[in-house]
């Protein structure tokens, strides 16, 4: 048995030094497209498509929403995915049942914003992901009848939340109607060699995330058109989308001292899905000879520009976890970081 520990600690230290610091296997796909509709007299006085472009969609996407912070965003979505499964680092003889709450938060932030006082100044610049998990362990050796199964845990989570900004922390944008939905899942297996203290887990989650937003300009905002300035005033949307599949490998230590639990561990994350950002907004602009005027010769002007991050990646992680158990009863919360990341869990179990 010593040997076969031996041999998995070896193992468990290659797989993890080759996902999680190999380079990236493919190339990352990041693309802006952009479509400008202006609809009035004014639009005569607007030289040229390109020029339309190149002074609202590049400086909107390119130079604020990277491709660097949709992959934040959509790496720090996963962390908080993972974390909500609360596997942990110790043995469960029968059936656990949990119900927590996950929150991450990322580091990396978008760049200032392009378009001055407007309203979409006010867009998140920083990537959040929240939500509650229902998680259900079963020891293997409940359902087959072979003293080996018994060393194997099996645990899955999941939960569909709708939010709003009234209910997901860190984001407060005003005069910003937000909302959205979280569908994620996943399914652990955690092997527990004989009297080690360490446990090995291989997971496989889904992330799916979408969030709405949408803002209006309170007051006229200031823009130029070849040098000339102009204002505009008009509503404003963000869709952001996410759809990432995971494959996971992690390695944990159980440390226990009476009712008190200490489990550190590290891990390794390979990502394969995309994050997608819409951006569109409608305005009315104002003449070029007077920069208040609205009315004399009504037009409109329209955005919308898109984007797409394709993730294949992958990410390691250090993780900490702590148990106080009494009974049946135990609460847990782990606590996760990967490179500009961080994920932090809390649950209430009952084991049966």
């Amino acid at each position: 048995m010593a040997n076969v520990v031996s041999n998995l600690n070896r193992f468990s230290w290659i797989l993890y030094t080759f996902l999680c610091f190999s380079p990236m296997l493919f190339a990352n796909a990041f693309g802006l497209e952009a479509q400008v509709l202006c609809i009035g007299g004014e639009c005569a006085n607007i030289p040229t498509e390109y020029q339309v472009l190149g002074n609202f969609a590049g400086p909107a996407l390119d130079r604020i929403y990277t491709n660097g912070f949709l992959r934040s965003m959509g790496e720090n979505a996963v962390l908080q995915n993972l974390n909500s499964n609360q596997s942990g680092g110790q043995n469960i003889t029968s059936y656990r049942l949990g119900l927590g709450y996950t929150i991450s938060r990322g580091q990396s932030k978008a760049r200032d914003f392009y378009y001055e006082n407007s309203e979409l100044r006010n867009l998140p610049k920083q990537g959040v992901a929240a939500s509650p998990s229902i998680n259900f362990t079963t020891n293997l050796g409940e359902w087959i009848s072979h003293g080996y199964a018994k060393r194997w845990n099996l645990t899955t989570h999941f939960f569909p939340y709708e939010f709003s900004e009234a209910n997901i922390p860190f984001v407060k944008i005003r005069n910003t109607e937000v909302r959205g939905k979280i569908q994620n899942y996943g399914v652990l297996f955690r092997y527990f060699p004989e009297s080690s203290g360490f446990s090995y887990g291989i997971g496989f989650f889904q992330t799916n995330q979408d969030l709405y937003l949408s803002s209006y300009d309170r007051r006229p905002t200031q823009f130029r058109i070849d040098g000339d300035k102009r204002r505009w005033l008009g509503v404003n949307d963000l869709f952001y989308q996410s759809r990432i599949s995971s494959f996971s490998f992690d390695v944990k230590y159980n440390w226990t001292i009476g009712f008190l639990s200490i489990v550190p561990g590290i891990g390794c994350v390979y990502n394969h899905g995309f994050t997608s950002l819409q951006v569109s907004r409608y305005s009315l602009i104002s003449t070029r000879a007077n920069p208040d005027d609205f009315s004399s010769d009504p037009s409109v002007l329209g955005i919308r520009l898109n984007t797409r991050y394709d993730h294949v990646s992958s990410f390691g992680y250090g993780s900490l976890g702590f148990r106080l158990g009494q009974g049946n009863f135990s609460v847990t919360t782990e606590l996760m970081a990967g490179r500009e990341m961080q994920s932090a869990n809390l649950s209430l179990n009952y084991q049966f």
